[in-house]
């Protein structure tokens, strides 16, 4: 039989696959059109958020990059998955005029970051100009419903429309316009300062090379008259975003500056601005190479140096942040993001290690380095790869050498003032000098190592709030003393001996732990399937899970009986003929029963005490690991027709104790409510109003007559197939339970819109 050759056919389900769905979040999705525009060699991004409190609110990302003329459109933003950057051809066409430009190493070379524009709204508007000769505007007009309709349509079949206008609708000489409308997301003053903080966080601020200036501007003329009356930087919306942090914290605090280049490892420690020591390595890691890392200790004097100068505490920005090319990669530096397990090497040594809240900087990677490079999924940091695991080495190499001089020289008890003084004698400061270059390097490739002249001074300064020295000093003391001298100078130098030996101890035991933390990280990557972290982990597996979703399903029917006899019983007694004490019992018969539900739901995944009433953790993370593991993995427990989005943009921890079986009788009866009224989708956002915590669900059902508003909350009350007992059970719990209150929008034939509010 003769071979015949086959082609795959794509859905125009893709458009979701590597857009909305990949890009998680609307902070991350403008971060990656902003990259595309650093790539276009643009000097200057506008981010418009033009009237984003009315129906017609739109996003426009405007940049005076090279731009785009059709044959581009054609050959590079309109094929998927293309990278000329990546193939190394984005710089053939470029006029030899810019060509003596900075050459920019690319921030993005996956070909699919232009379907952000998918993640922040319905449509597009692309008006692009090239910098050429005799130029034409292109556009381009994208309607991403369309690629939502019918699964079965293939994606190439399925237009974009092209128009070549004479004149540019916003009047830029050459580069390239995105206008976004019918926007998935609500913004707010709240999220656009958050937005502005994150913004400033995109862009390496010390990567500033002559003649190669990149300014980003917010702009959200809604909020001008709002921002004439606040006077400080930080809660003013519109303006060029700014981050001036590390010159702040350059004169108050110990710094420690690390890079690999050309073969070597170079080291420089300061302290308030002065150099301590620098040392010259050669590169031991067989892959790693061009790369820095810059880290600052937070003392008590930075973080309230930071505090008041920046009007947020240092814990909330952030910690050590990665950049590649001079653009920041999500998740590293995020307040409860710990990619390199800081925390955990600290939990085992609490006053020997630094934690993510001790330390703030960031490591630069530059081009060449392919083995470094970021997942697909924004927001899940780099790939592991050899490379990658000999950068946390390095990293922590660099956090050592800090560690030891901070907690040694500087830190390692603090009880003595200024008048309590003790200068040793130059011969004793040259040896100290170089048994902290030789503690603090323990290495055998070094090439050449100095020491500042102001060294001593810095030294002396330190050396009073030594542990050690606290010791010398009371001998001194007892010197003079009538006690038997002899005798308590010996105890104490036994005293001195075993701080040495304890303290070499816990440092080799530091170490092997720190070993034993990065060899099982590298072991975790190289199995085929990981396990997802969070409240929902560890899943049975085999026969014990068989049992289960046998039981399951039975639980299942038991519970619906419950539930449909409970909805017969109200209507067979009239729900306003129900006295209080038959509400109740209703009420804890139908509260149960949802308990049950929910069980079944998740025994299969939970990885806590399910016989626990209370448990403290991360509300936002619990819900979002809870709706990930039942809704939407591939192994999802409950399957839904609807498509289920979420948007996190509360940046900050909620830690709560709560009852896990309420919170997911709430979430259940939320979805299935969106479900029974024929929504095809259910957003459900997090959001920060003032100081409370926002969550929403918003659908596009059946939405509920305004007239009937009032009694949503009311016991049997449905306009759906419905029970009438889930918005009645929702809100006794939001109420009760969690303290917070319930609002409702509903529009008929457009959907509802439900908010928790959690103060």
């Amino acid at each position: 039989m003769q071979k015949k050759p086959l082609q795959f056919k794509i859905s125009s389900a893709l458009k979701n696959i590597i857009g909305s769905d990949l890009i998680s979040d609307d902070f991350i999705a403008v971060f990656e059109l902003v990259k595309n525009s650093y790539d276009a060699h643009a000097t200057k991004v506008e981010i418009t958020f033009e009237d984003i409190y009315s129906d017609n609110a739109k996003i426009i990302i405007k940049d005076n990059g090279k731009g785009m003329n059709f044959d581009d459109l054609i050959n590079k933003w309109l094929f998927v998955a293309y990278s000329a950057k990546k193939e190394g051809t984005e710089e053939d066409s470029y006029d030899y005029r810019d060509k003596i430009k900075v050459q920019r190493a690319y921030a993005g070379a996956k070909g699919i970051g232009r379907f952000s524009c998918d993640r922040l709204g319905g449509e597009l508007y692309l008006e692009t100009i090239k910098d050429e000769e005799n130029p034409k505007v292109e556009t381009l007009l994208t309607e991403w419903d369309k690629f939502e309709g019918n699964l079965k349509e293939e994606f190439v079949n399925i237009s974009v429309l092209h128009e070549t206008i004479p004149n540019s609708n916003y009047d830029i000489e050459h580069g390239t316009v995105l206008e976004i409308s019918n926007l998935k997301s609500d913004w707010d003053k709240d999220k656009f300062l958050s937005l502005k903080d994150a913004l400033a966080k995109l862009i390496n601020p010390n990567t500033k090379i002559e003649g190669d200036e990149f300014t980003i501007e917010l702009i959200v003329p809604d909020e001008i008259e709002n921002d004439k009356k606040e006077s400080d930087y930080q809660n003013t919306v519109n303006g060029k975003i700014q981050n001036l942090i590390f010159e702040t914290l350059e004169i108050k605090t110990t710094k420690i500056v690390s890079s690999i280049y050309d073969g070597k490892i170079t080291t420089e420690l300061t302290e308030g601005g002065k150099l301590v020591y620098k040392i010259i390595e050669s590169n031991s890691y067989e892959h790693l190479n061009n790369v820095a890392i810059q880290i600052y200790h937070l003392n008590r004097s930075a973080k309230a140096t930071f505090t008041r100068r920046m009007g947020t505490r240092a814990v909330d920005y952030g910690h050590v942040f990665v950049y590649k090319n001079g653009l920041r990669i999500y998740p590293y530096g995020e307040r409860g993001e710990d990619p390199f397990k800081m925390d955990n090497r600290k939990a085992q040594g609490h006053s020997r290690y630094l934690g993510t809240r001790d330390v703030l900087g960031y490591i630069s990677i530059s081009e060449p380095n392919e083995e470094l490079k970021e997942t697909s999924s924004r927001g899940d940091g780099l790939i592991k790869t050899k490379t990658y695991f000999e950068l946390v080495d390095w990293v922590y190499s660099s956090i050592r050498k800090l560690e030891k001089y901070i907690i040694d020289i500087t830190d390692w008890g603090n009880e003595l003032s200024n008048e309590d003084y003790i200068k040793l004698d130059n011969e004793r400061q040259q040896e100290a000098i170089e048994k902290l270059i030789e503690s603090l390097t323990k290495s055998k490739n070094i090439l050449s190592f100095e020491v500042a002249p102001e060294i001593f001074e810095i030294i002396d300064e330190k050396q009073e709030k030594s542990t050690k020295n606290t010791l010398t000093k009371i001998k001194k003391q007892l010197q003079s003393d009538e006690y038997d001298k002899d005798a308590i100078v010996e105890s104490i130098s036994k005293i001195e001996k075993n701080l040495d030996e304890l303290k070499k101890t816990t440092e080799e035991a530091g170490e092997e732990a720190l070993d034993s933390l990065i060899k099982n990280e590298e072991l975790e990557t190289n199995l085929e399937t990981e396990k997802k972290k969070g409240a929902f982990q560890g899943a049975l597996i085999g026969t014990d899970k068989e049992r289960i979703v046998g039981l399951q399903h039975q639980i299942y029917h038991s519970s619906s009986r419950v539930t449909r006899n409970l909805k017969l019983l109200i209507k067979h007694l009239g729900s306003e003929n129900l006295d209080t004490k038959t509400k109740k019992y209703i009420k804890t018969i139908s509260l149960e029963a949802s308990k049950i539900n929910s069980i079944a739901n998740f025994v299969t995944k939970a990885n806590f005490n399910l016989k626990a009433s209370e448990i403290e953790t991360d509300l936002v993370d619990f819900i979002i690991d809870y709706i990930k593991e039942l809704y939407l993995l591939e192994d999802k427990v409950i399957d839904t027709s609807m498509n289920i989005i979420i948007n996190d943009n509360y940046k900050k921890e909620f830690v709560r104790e709560l009852r896990p079986l309420e919170i997911t009788t709430i979430i259940d009866n939320l979805i299935s409510n969106s479900e029974k009224a024929n929504a095809s989708e259910v957003k459900i956002g997090f959001n920060k109003r003032k100081d409370n915590l926002v969550i929403s669900f918003e659908d596009n059902g059946k939405g509920i007559p305004e007239k009937n508003l009032t009694k949503v909350y009311d016991l049997g009350y449905t306009t759906t197939s419905g029970s009438g007992i889930g918005l009645y059970q929702v809100n006794d719990l939001v109420k009760n339970s969690l303290k917070g209150k319930i609002e409702i929008e509903s529009q008929e034939k457009k959907g509802t819109i439900i908010k928790i509010i959690l103060g």
